[in-house]
């Protein structure tokens, strides 16, 4: 086995906390339209999906960042039956929330000084536009803390295609069998990174069953470095 060079990490819910912050966004926006028959986890299922229905849209270009948001909140006023719902409005109602609640997820920074004072190289690969995640990375100075950062403009095509991986692999002038993925996600972060011939940290802070015990897990990103050597 070659030793590791260079490590790879998702954003969202793996060193930013998206998942917090979209809650406190839903949450400003229920409590303007008095919503109170949806719980805050049906609340977030159902985000989730108008998500995964309309970034196709902003990923091909047909809607900036902004407009993927106008219709996504307009999309989900409708299903919460709001009469008339201003998607401009609500935009900006869950986005300020959303903002304010910004917060990396606790050992992200220690962890991208660690691997810096290793001297392994170091990249971003996120599913999201470059608009949007570099505005994260720059907020809280992770942009000076990683060599390479990837976003969905920048691969042939999204995790979990092996693509994706390589193309991270080439910017970091590495090869896969001396690369590590660290993510949450399961199929993104872990099965697609090990297809491209990675290896991978899957970060399972809620305990999850391993899909595949032999794959490396932990509960906090404090406890990575520890597995790579």
């Amino acid at each position: 086995m070659l030793p590791v060079r260079a490590v790879i990490l998702d954003l969202d819910d793996t060193l930013f906390d998206d998942t917090a912050c979209t809650h406190a966004g839903l949450a400003a926006l229920a409590a303007e339209h008095d919503i109170r028959h949806w719980t805050p986890e049906c609340l977030f299922a159902r985000h989730a999906e108008h998500i995964r229905a309309i970034d196709p849209l902003l990923f091909r270009g047909e809607v900036d960042a902004h407009g993927a948001r106008v219709l996504r909140m307009t999309r989900l006023l409708t299903d919460l039956e709001v009469p008339n719902p201003d998607g401009e409005t609500a935009t900006r109602t869950y986005r300020s929330a959303y903002r304010a609640a910004w917060a990396l997820l606790e050992g992200a920074v220690d962890l991208l000084h660690e691997l810096q004072a290793r001297g392994l190289r170091t990249a971003v690969l996120t599913n999201y536009v470059r608009q949007v995640q570099l505005e994260k990375l720059t907020h809280f100075g992770l942009d000076k803390l990683v060599d390479v950062t990837l976003c969905i403009e920048d691969v042939p095509a999204p995790k979990p295609d092996i693509r994706a991986y390589h193309a991270a692999c080439t910017a970091l002038g590495v090869v896969p069998a001396e690369t590590v993925m660290v993510g949450d996600s399961w199929e993104n972060d872990v099965e697609g990174a090990r297809r491209a011939g990675l290896r991978a940290v899957w970060i399972n802070r809620q305990g999850r069953p391993a899909p595949c015990p032999a794959v490396t897990q932990v509960s906090a990103l404090a406890n990575v470095t520890s597995l790579l050597g």
